[in-house]
């Protein structure tokens, strides 16, 4: 039975304490289905049922002899929310198991900008693997303007680069080359 159903609890589920102290329903805020919350499976000793019920779930990292949960959850005080729940212990003098204290904290925002992080990164790798880019030391003849390969080769420029880069080459003329390899294409004809 519930014991006790703090502010940050009533704010986060939109239940009032007086509506959950003394019952059995601590998990209708999260779960649309009656099933056991973490302080269960920790007061019943059933740690191995917790694949059963938690997608990400181990030891409580902080709580010694604790549990610990998380995930999203689809409707907690009207919302889609990230919630991580660790579940203690409670003993009394003689050492016995008396209750179970759960915390839980709503890491909503946070999550969001990890998976939007996650989901950039994974465009961005995938947009980088598709970019080809030329990098490096590339040895081009002073002369004839070919590039040696790194096998030895020397390659037309274009043909080089057009290899190794997503760059297609269109060929057209400056006006000082087209000057020397037309020089009467300026000129007027006079019958």
């Amino acid at each position: 039975r519930v014991i006790h159903w703090n502010r940050a609890c009533e704010e986060l589920t939109g239940i009032e304490a007086q509506d959950i102290i003394g019952t059995k329903n601590h998990w209708k805020p999260f779960y649309d289905h009656k099933r056991p919350c973490l302080s269960d499976i920790l007061i019943k000793g059933e740690a191995e049922k917790m694949p059963e019920h938690y997608s990400v779930y181990g030891p409580s990292v902080l709580l010694p002899n604790g549990l610990h949960a998380e995930g999203w959850y689809p409707d907690v005080g009207g919302r889609k929310r990230y919630i991580i729940f660790d579940a203690a212990p409670i003993h009394n003098h003689a050492g016995e198991l008396v209750a179970a204290i759960e915390t839980l904290q709503d890491i909503t925002e946070r999550k969001r900008i990890e998976e939007e992080r996650e989901r950039l990164n994974i465009e961005l790798k995938e947009a980088l693997e598709k970019i080809k880019t030329l990098s490096g030391l590339l040895r081009i003849c002073a002369g004839c303007k070919k590039i040696r390969d790194d096998k030895g080769y020397w390659n037309q420029l274009e043909q080089y680069v057009e290899e190794h880069s997503d760059a297609v080459f269109s060929h057209g003329l400056c006006p000082e080359c087209f000057q020397e390899y037309f020089p009467d294409a300026g000129k007027s004809k006079k019958g």
